[in-house]
């Protein structure tokens, strides 16, 4: 959880790019798709639990006292 804490900035920018990405960039200009409520809810489903995993993989930076 310290982990999580102390990288809560990268946290947030994982989350908004994967997540816009999850339910904006792919399926408009890739898969070419409509974008749907199912859809949605699961671009942000998977957007939250890979910003949290990279927020526990990432070292937190050393503190300059």
């Amino acid at each position: 959880m310290e982990k999580l804490k102390s990288n809560w900035k990268l946290v947030i920018y994982w989350f908004v790019v994967m997540s816009f990405m999850n339910v904006y960039i792919i399926p408009k200009f890739i898969n070419h798709e409509p974008i749907t409520n199912r859809r949605i809810i699961i671009g942000i489903v998977v957007s939250l639990i890979v910003s949290l995993l990279m927020g526990l993989f990432i070292t937190p930076k050393p503190a300059n006292k």
